[in-house]
């Protein structure tokens, strides 16, 4: 993982003084991440927030041609950080020490896609007591490393990349936890397109959880037409990926991660 991240970063270092070739351009890639812990064996029943995400994610495949992959975080076995950067900031490292010691740890999916393969990452969140799924917060942490290699070694693993949010659940605070989200991921490296979020919530008071995902995506077995809400939603959705595809290209056109690393370098 540490070869391949040095030569991406080599091969970044690289294309930012070379001309841009319109004309043969790759496809744009597009990583979802689930984290709703929801139970599929024990309790079948959709997930809001996963089902929004790869409604985002079929747009960006069927209108923009984009590459898209969707991990769901439940699916991965990874464990939690155990605070080396406690100990000192040198000691939380990149691949995360963990991984190292720990072949079968799959954080390393993450790493792979988040850092080397995306150049759009696309987080989707349940709301839980106000904040974020308890996966995703076990995810970021273990994260950790690859925002502490600016700090301790100036090294910028995250180049050219997009993040953009979906929050869904049965309480508000969706602004709350997009908040969170945007602050962290922007700590990490990564720009923001416009309207960067997609939030959506039934309210503190709509306990019968089980109409969550019919009343977001509009199903209704008498065949009624789709609630307003929904509809919303939709297109709330498609203007984020569409926010966050043309920021990816800009960025990427006009190499705006090394010119702003390139101007900190040379202004101490």
């Amino acid at each position: 993982m540490e070869k391949s991240v040095n030569d991406y970063l080599l091969h970044k270092s690289k294309d930012a003084i070379l001309p841009i070739d319109n004309n043969n351009k790759r496809k744009t890639t597009v990583l979802g991440i689930s984290t709703t812990n929801a139970n599929d064996t024990m309790a079948p029943r959709k997930s809001t927030s996963e089902e929004a995400l790869r409604f985002a994610l079929d747009y960006a495949h069927n209108y923009f041609e984009a590459e898209t992959v969707m991990i769901k975080l439940r699916g991965l076995n990874f464990r939690h950080c155990e605070g080396y950067y406690l100990k000192n900031a040198n000691a939380c490292i990149f691949p995360c020490s963990i991984s190292e010691v720990d072949r079968e740890d799959q954080m390393l999916e993450i790493y792979d896609r988040v850092i080397l393969w995306a150049d759009i990452v696309i987080v989707a969140t349940p709301i839980r007591w106000g904040s974020a799924s308890s996966l995703y917060y076990q995810m970021i942490q273990r994260m950790n490393c690859v925002q502490n290699q600016s700090i301790t070694h100036g090294n910028y693993l995250i180049r050219d990349k997009v993040a953009g949010f979906i929050i869904t659940g049965g309480q508000d605070n969706v602004q709350h936890v997009a908040g969170e989200l945007m602050s962290f991921w922007s700590q990490l490296g990564f720009v923001f397109g416009k309207f960067p979020f997609v939030g959506w919530t039934r309210g503190w008071y709509a306990e019968d959880t089980e109409n969550n995902y019919p009343n977001m995506m509009g199903e209704d077995d008498k065949g009624n037409s789709k609630p307003k809400s929904s509809i919303m939603m939709h297109e709330d959705i498609m203007k984020m990926i569409r926010g966050a595809i043309e920021m990816s290209r800009l960025i990427s056109d006009n190499r705006y991660d090394e010119k702003v690393l390139n101007v900190q370098s040379h202004n101490p």
